[in-house]
């Protein structure tokens, strides 16, 4: 467990705040086969949200 807890605590997005999480993956460029962005699908903004409370 305590691997896990190490590994996790040097990926970039530990501790981060939404808006930088969100930030983060706009540097991807991540787009579906229709060409939305995932940085601006709602879905993906909630769950970040979600994910850092």
């Amino acid at each position: 467990m305590k691997q896990k807890l190490d590994s996790m605590s040097k990926s970039p997005l530990y501790g981060k705040s939404p808006d930088e999480i969100l930030e983060h993956f706009k540097k991807y460029n991540f787009v579906d086969d229709h060409g939305h962005k995932l940085a601006l699908c709602q879905d993906f903004i909630d769950l970040v949200k979600l994910s850092t409370k």
